[in-house]
């Protein structure tokens, strides 16, 4: 991540920014991953604590679980995932299940409101090994262990399932399933280094839909290389016309170490991730999508539960190797490397087999990064009634600069109840998030080195 919107000129910067078409990366959590830190002493032996603060202060409870296996490292993943045909799945759950034990000890039993699995591929696992998972979480940390959350979901890639394994999915208790298409463009998908056979197109897509599934939604990345804007058009009418009830359209994000950055691919044009932004919003409101949030557009019942919760600062706690846990009192995470993907595994299942805690890094909270995460996130609709009952403050008050600068360029609008961005403030989403950093997240991630 880049800082693009910085003091002491912020107004400068953001006015600059997007005169130039200056593209700031995807703000999907605060503060970023490039703020984490290893902990030192003291700190890392608080996080048993950290986390039973956490959880006692709210009865409900999200779970997330990283399972980082996949068939092939896509060429712009910088995500935590690891290529081991031979990769000991039963192995590895047993390992959460062993992660999950301990730190229900930490806490009480909780309403479990979203269990959501992702990875990686998680879809390579077989039915019996994602019911195992389930069901032994639940039993560990829900009040009613025999009902599935309402939002149970999986992330799948199209070329590891068929229509008899849909249903067996379904069958697991999964209401939710986000397919990983990114393109439904066959040369832009080669472009990726995936292999997906023609039998993972639309027509899964339909039999998707099909099978009961509460929710299906269609993940797409624009800015790929060798993307024209007529193939993301086609991208968009495609999933479109069969309405799927949730589609996420974003930005791709460019990192070193990957597979784009050593063929050379390692910067994209502004203007055109913008342009791309406004085809798919004009493609799908076309469509009788409404925009949920600026990467995500939803229909009959679509959305994504979980991390609604976690903007609303409900505690999501993480399982797995690389696996993060957004808390009330810390951020934490289990590890990360893409350049050693296979030693993070071994740490992991290490950690855990000699009865410690996974966690290797992350970023302690206060009651100001609290309140800019709460604005940040929500910036597209904040509801000020809202931020005064869970942190008893007024953003608006708070960040009145802010606010007042993002109203003068057109960007925002104050009301008594809710601040809202407009139709522009959405597009320029990322930006304006950046304006409400705090000045120990902008130097950490100033100082952050993608060595890792």
């Amino acid at each position: 991540m880049r800082i693009v919107v910085d003091e002491p000129s912020t107004r400068t910067r953001l006015t600059e920014s997007i005169a130039a078409d200056t593209r700031a990366d995807y703000v999907y959590s605060y503060p970023p991953r490039q703020a984490y830190r290893p902990f030192d002493e003291p700190t890392a032996a608080a996080v048993p604590d950290l986390i039973a603060r956490s959880l006692r202060r709210f009865t409900d409870l999200n779970l997330y679980v990283h399972v980082p296996f996949c068939r092939q490292i896509c060429r712009f993943c910088n995500l935590y995932a690891v290529a081991d045909p031979n990769a000991d799945l039963d192995g590895y759950v047993d390992a959460v299940l062993a992660e999950a034990a301990g730190l229900a000890g930490l806490t009480d039993r909780k309403d479990v409101t979203t269990l959501y699995v992702g990875g990686g591929t998680p879809s390579i696992m077989a039915p019996a090994q994602l019911e195992r998972l389930l069901r032994s979480l639940l039993d560990r940390f829900s009040t009613d262990p025999d009902r599935p959350p309402p939002e149970t979901a999986l992330e799948v890639d199209p070329a590891t399932v068929d229509a008899a394994g849909l249903r067996d999915l379904r069958a697991v208790g999964f209401t939710r399933i986000n397919l990983g298409y990114q393109s439904m463009v066959d040369g832009e998908v080669r472009g990726l280094g995936r292999r997906r056979p023609a039998s993972a197109g639309l027509s899964l897509l339909e039999q998707a839909l099909a099978v009961g599934f509460t929710d299906v939604c269609v993940d797409l990345i624009y800015g790929l290389a060798g993307q024209t804007d007529e193939g993301w058009l086609d991208s968009l009418r495609r999933v479109a016309a069969l309405a799927p009830p949730t589609v996420c359209a974003y930005p791709l994000t460019l990192r070193p170490f990957t597979g784009y950055h050593k063929l050379g691919y390692s910067s994209v044009d502004g203007a055109t991730l913008y342009r791309r932004y406004e085809t798919a919003d004009h493609v799908l409101r076309e469509a009788g999508y409404r925009q949920e949030t600026h990467v995500r557009w939803v229909r009959d019942g679509g959305g994504y539960r979980q991390k609604v919760n976690h903007w609303g600062l409900r505690n999501v706690l993480g399982l797995g190797a690389g696996a993060r846990s957004y808390l009330w009192e810390a951020d934490l995470r289990n590890g990360y490397s893409v350049r050693s993907r296979g030693s993070v595994l071994r740490s992991y299942v290490d950690r855990i087999g000699a009865g410690g805690t996974a966690v290797t890094d992350g970023f302690v909270m206060s009651d100001d990064e609290r309140q800019r995460k709460a604005t940040a996130l929500n910036l597209m609709a904040l509801d000020r009634g809202w931020a005064r009952e869970v942190l008893d403050f007024d953003p608006v008050t708070r960040f009145a600069d802010e606010f007042a600068l993002f109203a003068e360029l057109g960007l925002g609008e104050v009301g008594p109840d809710r601040v809202t961005l407009t139709r522009e403030g959405v597009k320029y989403r990322d930006l304006l998030s950046q304006a409400l950093f705090s000045r120990e997240v902008r130097a950490r991630v100033r100082e952050f080195g993608y060595d890792e």
